[in-house]
């Protein structure tokens, strides 16, 4: 599955970098792409091995704001 997620204020590599280094981490993300000029973060991982509330969950508890999540 493929997610793009709009993280508040993300608008420099330094944030963009620590909100990609978290999806990272998680159990079941295949692949991670930054998009600084839409302050927004593709996702693509395993259909049926995460939700989308798990995905903003893991980057709001790190002290960021997840804005919207949609399907690419």
């Amino acid at each position: 599955m493929k997610k793009v997620i709009v993280v508040e204020d993300m608008d420099n590599l330094q944030m963009g970098s620590a909100v990609s280094r978290i999806l990272e981490g998680i159990s079941g993300v295949d692949k991670v792409t930054l998009n600084l000029e839409e302050e927004s973060i593709i996702v693509e991982y395993v259909r049926g091995a995460l939700t989308e509330d798990e995905l903003c969950e893991a980057i709001n508890e790190e002290g960021f704001e997840v804005v919207e999540i949609f399907d690419d």
